[in-house]
């Protein structure tokens, strides 16, 4: 009985081994709580260490959220460690404040503890970090996703190998298996007194839902649960393959996307380009929703021009014509400005020297010249203007933000125009006009610099000065 339970475990997790090509001398680094499956895990990768020539080493990461039962985990597994011979890393948890919600208590526990072994599996050179996950775990997870409406991806739930290094052997097999080869090996471990909370969702769905609905309408669900994530995580790595290279299609220079051909994409294979995006973009999906997924999706597909959504932790997906950006927050200067081109800005441009517009994010640099010495500018350099000095020696240039309603009568033009149609007509991105400098004399619209020039202090052959100004945006 103890030879085959044995047997069950610890090949089980030889098998996923050699799936996950977990070579000869290895270093596996093993998250240890304490916990009757983490330390089933520890005793069977003991048990292969020398046949298969593994370096063990362990790591305890105490949340200090559970008082004095947090303490006792700790010394179990000094304990249990010092032992059997095992090298162990363990640190107390600083910060975590067990008076939040459980549900967000616990999301942040796991970002600590992920954070901690990722370090611990760094410093000491381990190739592979291992997790007691095991089968009914997945089938808990399958179906908690499915609740909260996720697609192919969530459905696939837990890899045994990835990402990165990440492993769990035991994906293969059950809480009762496991049980039983603690049992016949006479080995204890603690119990973690919040997996009964039922304050908590996944233990609801491990101690009520599962069984009631094993018991009263699908028996056997919990295995093809299981079965749905390995099918799944096949159909979801044959799709990310896809949007991989449609992706790559796409790229432009400056990590813009062209989509201008993206209603041509497989819709199964669209969401599944947009979360590839956002996890290259964004480092993790974590905080992602399907409805931030189909908003970026909108945007793409129908946004207009310049439209944009806001994405968790502060970053944007960006739309400029047919470039899709996703940007992170914007730099202080850049807030700085838009903060000032909210509040509006009114600035006098010298008629000798450089005048920088902080709040607009340009400078312009003015001289003045008799006429007989100016030369008009080349039409490739449209941010340059000239302009009759005594038609505004008076008034003088100002810089100002853009307003509801502004006009501009366009040189050349019998009437006007609204500048906000000559903004749409010149692509400029939605985002620019508020701060965007209008250049005004005496109220009256001069200049759109690089967009328009007005019918307004034009030089003529009685022109006896030429007031030259050229304009530059400034880097943020």
């Amino acid at each position: 009985m103890v030879r085959d339970a044995e047997n069950v475990v610890v090949g089980a997790i030889e098998a996923a081994l050699k799936r996950a090509r977990v070579r000869r001398g290895a270093s596996i680094l093993i998250g240890l709580s304490g916990g009757a499956d983490s330390v089933a895990l520890t005793c069977a990768l003991l048990e292969l260490r020398q046949r298969l020539g593994l370096r063990i080493a362990a790591a305890h990461l105490n949340h200090r959220i559970r008082g004095d039962e947090s303490d006792r985990d700790e010394a179990f597994v000094r304990a249990m460690c010092a032992r059997l011979g095992v090298e162990l890393v363990v640190e107390r948890a600083a910060g975590l404040d067990a008076s939040i919600s459980s549900a967000n208590l616990e999301e942040r526990a796991r970002e600590v503890r992920r954070d901690f072994l990722g370090r611990v599996a760094d410093e000491i050179g381990a190739g592979y970090l291992a997790l007691g996950h095991h089968r009914d775990d997945q089938a808990e997870t399958v179906l908690m996703r499915l609740m909260r409406g996720a697609g192919a991806a969530g459905m696939a739930a837990m890899a045994e190998h990835g990402p990165g290094r990440l492993i769990r052997p035991m994906l293969s097999i059950s809480r009762a298996e496991i049980r039983g080869y603690l049992d016949a090996r006479a080995t204890a471990f603690v119990e973690d007194s919040t997996n009964s909370s039922r304050d908590i969702l996944r233990n609801r769905i491990r101690a009520e839902l599962l069984p009631m609905l094993e018991r009263e309408y699908a028996p056997g669900l919990g295995g093809r649960l299981v079965e749905v994530a390995a099918e799944m995580r096949s159909l979801d790595e044959l799709v990310a393959a896809i949007a991989a290279r449609e992706l790559d299609a796409m790229r432009r220079r400056g990590g813009a996307l062209d989509v201008s051909g993206f209603s041509g994409v497989n819709r199964a294979v669209q969401p599944v380009a947009i979360r590839l995006l956002l996890s290259e973009r964004m480092g993790s999906l974590r905080g992602i929703s399907r409805a931030h997924i189909e908003a970026m999706r909108q945007l793409i597909l129908a946004g207009g021009p310049s439209d944009s959504i806001d994405l968790p932790g502060g970053w944007r997906a960006e739309r400029e014509y047919h470039l899709i950006r996703v940007v992170y927050p914007r730099s202080e200067r850049e807030a700085g400005a838009a903060a000032g081109a909210a509040a509006g800005f009114s600035v006098a441009i010298a008629a000798d020297g450089i005048t920088v517009v902080e709040a607009a994010g340009f400078a312009f640099e003015a001289s003045t010249n008799p006429a007989a010495h100016a030369s008009m500018p080349d039409s490739s350099v449209p941010l340059v203007a000239m302009f009759d000095a005594a038609k505004i020696a008076d008034a003088g240039l100002v810089a100002r933000n853009f307003m509801k309603g502004d006009r501009i009568h366009p040189m050349g033009m019998r009437g006007t125009r609204k500048v906000h149609d000559v903004f749409v007509d010149r692509k400029l991105p939605r985002a620019r006009r508020e701060r965007f400098p209008i250049v005004t004399v005496g109220g009256e619209i001069a200049w759109l610099p690089g967009l328009a020039r007005a019918d307004c202090a034009l030089v003529t052959k009685a022109t006896k000065a030429v007031l030259r100004v050229e304009a530059s945006e400034i880097a943020a």
